[in-house]
């Protein structure tokens, strides 16, 4: 020191201590760096951020919702998709108007907007309609194909009625329904729903199993033993059949029809119930035969009697 201040120089500065490694800033240091500041704007940021979001997701939806309802009005006040045209099929009996009646009112609305299922059900009511298929034809055209029920025999119920295969009664036999020749089905009167569907289908299952066959048929009566009595056209014969299959016995008996009658004129019914064979019922005063086809031949039928009967 005493050299120092005799050369006239200033004094040096005192030396310091300092370590290798730099202190930690002040700001990282953790007993200076508050612990609920970060979390506490984290989860003011999020919040934020959430609310943020959800309106922007609401808003977007709106937006989307109402574009879709314009977009859907639109195209149901379009005048191109309003049903112009109704293309009616398979209807026989009932006119193309009776068809349109029963679709409701379908002209004019929008073609996308018709309950399909709803105008089948309205067409399914008319006992006339077995089923029916309705499509969309855009833009602006119904189809509808029609399967009608069709009548094989009128039912005597409580007045006559067109009657189907199944035994559904289709309509009251009257003026509009006079041009169909068919079948009586008599005594279907008297009985319940169940009991008059069940005759009257076991008196349907013959006539179409007989098929065109079925004109030679003037009445049909189905008798508690579930047999059918069955009156012919022309001569009127009376024919007793009792289980399916009816056609072949009574193709063979029509093949027999005019010898059956010369050889048996006062018979009061044929019974046609027992395989190969057929039995003429004959008056009390008169011995009962019963007659065996056999063989034929194209001179036509060859038939042997026999004695016995019913």
């Amino acid at each position: 020191m005493s050299l120092l201040r005799r050369s006239g120089l200033p004094p040096a500065p005192p030396l310091v201590d300092l370590p290798l490694h730099a202190a930690p800033a002040a700001e990282d240091t953790p007993f200076l760096r508050p612990k609920s500041r970060t979390r506490v704007r984290r989860a003011h940021r999020g919040w934020v951020g959430r609310t943020v979001l959800a309106l922007e997701l609401g808003g977007a939806l709106v937006f989307a919702l109402a574009a879709t309802w314009a977009g859907y009005s639109k195209v149901m006040a379009s005048e191109r998709l309003k049903v112009a045209r109704v293309d009616v099929r398979g209807s026989r009996f009932l006119s193309e108007g009776e068809v349109r009646e029963l679709l409701g009112p379908a002209l004019g609305e929008n073609i996308l907007g018709l309950d399909i299922e709803e105008i089948k059900q309205r067409l399914r009511a008319s006992p006339w309609v077995a089923d029916a298929t309705v499509r969309r034809a855009l833009p602006d055209t119904l189809q509808v194909e029609v399967r009608e029920r069709v009548p094989l025999a009128l039912a005597e119920v409580d007045r006559l009625y067109l009657m189907d295969e199944g035994g559904v009664l289709i309509d009251i036999y009257g003026p509009r329904t006079a041009g169909f020749d068919l079948p009586i089905v008599r005594d279907l009167g008297g009985f319940d729903d169940e009991g008059r569907r069940g005759r009257a289908e076991r008196a349907g299952a013959l006539l179409a199993d007989l098929g065109a066959l079925a004109g030679e048929i003037s009445e049909v009566e189905v008798l508690g033993s579930g047999d059918l009595r069955v009156v012919l056209r022309g001569a009127g014969e009376v024919v007793l059949v009792g289980s399916p299959p009816y056609r072949q016995r009574f193709e063979t008996f029509l093949a027999l029809r005019r010898d059956l009658a010369e050889r048996c004129p006062r018979a009061e019914y044929f019974d046609l119930r027992f395989r190969g064979r057929i039995y003429a019922k004959q008056p009390l005063d008169e011995a009962p035969k019963a007659v065996t086809p056999v063989a034929r031949d194209r001179a036509g039928p060859n038939v042997a009697f026999a004695p016995g009967g019913r």
